[in-house]
């Protein structure tokens, strides 16, 4: 097969390409969006370290795009979450996808860690992952609530003030070690769109927290951490803080859905989660590649 690979020239281009695939379950990638606009929204404004153009690959068959492969790159950890492969379903998975993946290793040298987020039906991606090494390392479930039927109410929350700053970095390393956003970064990050609610307890300490993230523009929030202190649990606090999230995100007109992201096997998050009017929209595979 006849396929040229080359750098992305057109965040259009891609994002065309990218939404036709992704709304399909045997094609989804869970760190992309689903339309059109907030794709190319997302490659323009905020798409790797290193910019659009030297982080996404396109494939071409006779003039005609065929694949596309991108790498949301963290040039401070040598970190990519995976975008694809996408491949055109009337043509092999792996004869256009192998040469992308190639193409992007003489490429991305300062990468050495690559995360891949496979909807479990996407069964291409996630061979594709074993099949150059990587190592499964999770199975999730992305949730769904809407207005009208996601759950809130009373929830004793408030914007996370400088006093509470302390307490909050200590729970958040300790109730997520190593995870994609530090509390240094969630309190730099923090606007109107970007939300850190804690329960105090006393003057300067905190019960537990929740941070959202709310994008107005394509009328979508996320719930990204919540948790509780040690010392509060079995107080039914999870599900205040889970209230506060949702209240706070649906507090602007535009956004219809808020969405999370748990563990398969964590039932009693999803228990909390379905309590207050989350549905179950797609089941994942992560997996993860390290190069030597």
């Amino acid at each position: 097969m006849n396929i040229l690979v080359r750098a992305a020239r057109d965040a259009g281009e891609a994002a065309t390409f990218i939404a036709a695939l992704n709304s399909h379950r045997t094609n989804h990638i869970g760190f992309c969006g689903g339309e059109e606009k907030e794709i190319r929204h997302t490659l323009e404004h905020d798409f790797s370290d290193t910019g659009f153009e030297q982080s996404f690959f396109m494939a071409e068959k006779e003039g005609r795009i065929v694949g596309a492969v991108g790498f949301d790159i963290d040039s401070d950890d040598g970190i990519a979450e995976v975008w694809g492969p996408f491949v055109s379903e009337d043509l092999s998975f792996r004869e256009v996808a192998m040469p992308m993946w190639s193409k992007a290793l003489q490429s991305l040298n300062d990468v050495r860690e690559f995360l891949f987020f496979v909807n479990e039906e996407n069964t291409d991606v996630s061979a594709m992952a074993e099949s150059i090494g990587a190592d499964h390392a999770g199975r999730h479930l992305i949730l769904r609530a809407q207005p009208g039927i996601a759950t809130v109410g009373d929830h004793q929350a408030i914007p996370a003030e400088e006093r509470h700053e302390k307490e909050f970095r200590s729970m958040h390393d300790r109730a997520f070690p190593g995870t994609y956003l530090s509390a240094e970064e969630i309190l730099g990050l923090r606007d109107d769109n970007h939300r850190l609610l804690v329960i105090p307890d006393g003057e300067t300490d905190i019960r537990g927290y929740v941070y959202t993230e709310a994008d107005p523009i394509h009328g979508e929030g996320s719930i990204e951490f919540l948790a509780v202190g040690e010392a509060y649990r079995r107080q039914g606090l999870a599900t205040k803080l889970l209230q506060a999230g949702l209240t706070d995100l649906f507090r602007h007109d535009s956004i219809k859905e808020v969405r999370l992201t748990v563990g398969a096997d964590n039932e009693a998050a999803l228990g909390l989660y379905e309590a207050a009017g989350f549905e179950r929209l797609h089941r994942m595979n992560a997996y993860r590649l390290e190069l030597g």
